[in-house]
């Protein structure tokens, strides 16, 4: 008598337990919002991506040397003046992200300012090519990184809902897992396009605003 009670309880056991495999099934089609890339953002990533194209931080650096005439420093001129790298470390800190582009430029301004060497302010020059050099290779190298992520991602949602894949990993947890992270993906690439286009803004306003980039300084 105790062996078939035993026997009934594991199979209400059982049959409760394909009943809760059955209570979340998974989402229709409508229900999950596109995961693609409307045409607007997708000229947007297209343009980025292939503008970022066998793009590396030392090519980057030579390309802007030879437009702008510009060359490395003088090491020895840097040596005599007790600046090592200080100059360099200056210019990087009053260039970064967190200042806008008209804040950055009152800070090289400020630093030119305090130059007595007039021919120092070439290097003032090398440095922000190299820094910009340095910062447009590497939002490059995040923005592949950001579209591979998004790519394999919805790859992996849409053969989940296609069941596509083993049935154990055909549930609700891994649809919605796959679905959030593509969305994260595709947030941060088109995150990262905005920052490439702000740094590029930056960069032109230094150009365009600073004398040092001027054939002669006035």
């Amino acid at each position: 008598m105790k062996k078939m009670q035993n026997h009934c309880f594991r199979i209400c056991l059982v049959f409760f337990f394909l009943l809760t495999l059955n209570i979340h099934p998974l989402l229709s089609d409508d229900q999950w919002p596109s995961l693609e890339l409307n045409d607007k953002n997708k000229t947007k990533v297209d343009d980025a991506l292939s503008s970022c194209e066998n793009v590396e931080f030392e090519q980057l650096l030579h390309n802007k040397k030879t437009l702008l005439g510009i060359n490395e420093p003088d090491r020895t001129l840097n040596k005599r003046n007790q600046l090592d790298n200080s100059l360099g470390i200056e210019v990087s800190r009053s260039i970064e992200t967190i200042y806008t582009p008209k804040q950055s430029l009152e800070n090289i301004k400020k630093i030119l300012s305090l130059i007595k060497d007039e021919r120092l302010y070439s290097a003032v020059a090398y440095y922000i090519i190299k820094d910009f050099a340095f910062y447009q290779s590497g939002i490059c190298k995040s923005l592949q990184n950001h579209f591979n992520t998004y790519k394999v991602y919805k790859d992996f949602f849409l053969k989940t809902k296609n069941k596509q894949l083993d049935p154990i990993y055909e549930n609700e947890n891994n649809l919605q897992f796959f679905y959030r992270n593509t969305t994260n993906a595709r947030k941060r690439l088109l995150l990262g396009i905005q920052s490439k286009k702000r740094l590029l803004e930056k960069e032109q306003l230094l150009l365009d605003n600073l004398k040092i980039f001027k054939k002669e300084y006035i």
